[in-house]
């Protein structure tokens, strides 16, 4: 069970950091009765990431926790991209 989830890991991370750190990542856990295997499909679109799960729910915490955890850090990272602008309001009004 292990490789399993590791392997589906290495899979979900071998596509270039570049293409999946900009862009919405949705993960989707399937569960099915007539399909005995399970998977894992990565499908890569113009601004997302979806992840298909099936019949794997380790797999899936563990990608969905990864997710989760990114989502965190960026939120507590403070963003600069404003502070640039507003410098140079306060310079040009002084």
């Amino acid at each position: 069970m292990r490789n399993v989830i590791l392997k589906s890991f290495e899979d979900f991370i071998s596509q270039p950091l570049g293409i999946l750190r900009n862009k919405i990542i949705q993960i989707a856990n399937l569960k099915s009765d007539f399909v005995s295997t399970k998977s894992v499909n990565v499908e890569l679109m113009d601004d997302t990431v979806q992840v298909n799960v099936v019949n794997n729910d380790n797999v899936y915490n563990l990608l969905s926790a990864v997710v989760y955890k990114k989502r965190l850090n960026e939120l507590r990272t403070p963003s600069y991209e404003n502070k640039e602008s507003d410098l140079f309001t306060k310079l040009s009004k002084s």
